[in-house]
C-alpha cells in the first residue's frame, strides 16, 4: 500500500538515495529534490504531506526555504522536518525556529527516522 508523498530536499546524492530507499521500503512515495530552487512552487504543485529538509544547501539554505514555505498560505501546514550533519544546538534552535516540526542530525538513524515521520503523519 502506497502511503503519504515524502519531499526529501538534499543536495548530498548517497544522503538523498539512502533516505529514497528507506522511505519507499517503508511504503512511502517519494519525491526527491537536490536544492531548493523552484522549490516552493513545486511544493505547491505536488502537496507532499511531509518535507525532509536538508539545512545546508546550495542556493538557497533550507532554513530560508521553510520559513517561505511556512509564510505562505498554501504551504504553511505542511510539516518540514529537518535534516543536518551539524548537530549543534544552536542550529536546532535555528531550525525550529524557521518553522521546522523536528530535527534529526546525519547520518540518519533509521529508526529514529521511520519513528518520526510515522508519528508526524500520525500512522
Amino acid at each position: 500500500m502506497t502511503r503519504d508523498a515524502i519531499l526529501i530536499v538534499e543536495d548530498h546524492e548517497v544522503s538523498r538515495e539512502l533516505a529514497v530507499a528507506l522511505l519507499t521500503a517503508a511504503g512511502y512515495t517519494v519525491l526527491e529534490a537536490e536544492d531548493g530552487r523552484g522549490l516552493l512552487d513545486r511544493v505547491k504543485r505536488e502537496r507532499p504531506s511531509l518535507i525532509l529538509m536538508d539545512l545546508q544547501l546550495p542556493h538557497i539554505d533550507g532554513f530560508t526555504l521553510t520559513r517561505q514555505i511556512k509564510a505562505d498560505a498554501e504551504t504553511c501546514q505542511i510539516p518540514v522536518l529537518a535534516a543536518t550533519a551539524y548537530a549543534q544546538p544552536e542550529q536546532e534552535i535555528k531550525a525550529l525556529e524557521a518553522g521546522c516540526v523536528g530535527y534529526l542530525t546525519k547520518p540518519l538513524d533509521v529508526q529514529t527516522l521511520l519513528k518520526t515521520v510515522a508519528r508526524l503523519l500520525d500512522h
